[in-house]
């Protein structure tokens, strides 16, 4: 399930089946919060702030995403340990630079290049066409069949969706050939 899916059960009011998905996400705060002088149950507690954050962002505002979910999830519950952090040793002096061991950094920086890989993907579908986006939509994220789809968009045969499909997959080849 990707990110807009996650985003859509939220928006909804299919929490349950989103915030599943979203639990994936614990074992690296978990990790963060650990490495940083914090305890299971600290964990525990900063990605359940983390998650009513997000959740209320998603539900209550124009939110728009710009990275993946757990990108997001990790930043906000990294911060949020921060100021945990500072709360709890009051005025004695804090690290609170949290600088990345070079495994969260290759972590970090993985997500980068898939996020941008992900925006460049984006791109490339919002210039094959509304149809086309549809057509593909159909097909690879809700597992339509072709003679539904050709149902769907006023297709005459399932063997014309079949067709207009590979068109629109050559499309957006020539478009990543063009990058």
């Amino acid at each position: 399930m990707d990110d807009t899916k996650i985003i859509e059960l939220l928006k909804i009011g299919k929490q349950d089946k989103a915030f599943l998905k979203l639990y994936k996400n614990y074992p690296q705060v978990e990790k963060l919060i650990l490495s940083k002088g914090g305890s299971k149950e600290d964990a525990k507690d900063v990605f359940q702030e983390a998650l009513i954050i997000f959740y209320e962002k998603v539900c209550n505002t124009d939110f728009k995403l710009t990275s993946a979910i757990g990108t997001y999830l990790y930043s906000v519950s990294r911060f949020l340990w921060k100021d945990e952090l500072i709360k709890r040793k009051g005025k004695q002096s804090v690290d609170t630079s949290f600088e990345f061991t070079s495994e969260e950094d290759a972590e970090f920086q993985q997500a980068i290049v898939r996020e941008a890989k992900f925006k460049q993907i984006e791109s490339i579908l919002t210039q094959i066409g509304d149809k086309c986006l549809q057509l593909l939509k159909m097909f690879y994220y809700e597992g339509l069949s072709m003679k539904i789809i050709a149902s769907k968009v006023g297709l005459k045969s399932e063997k014309i969706a079949k067709n207009q499909k590979y068109k629109c997959l050559e499309r957006a080849k020539l478009k990543v050939s063009e990058l």
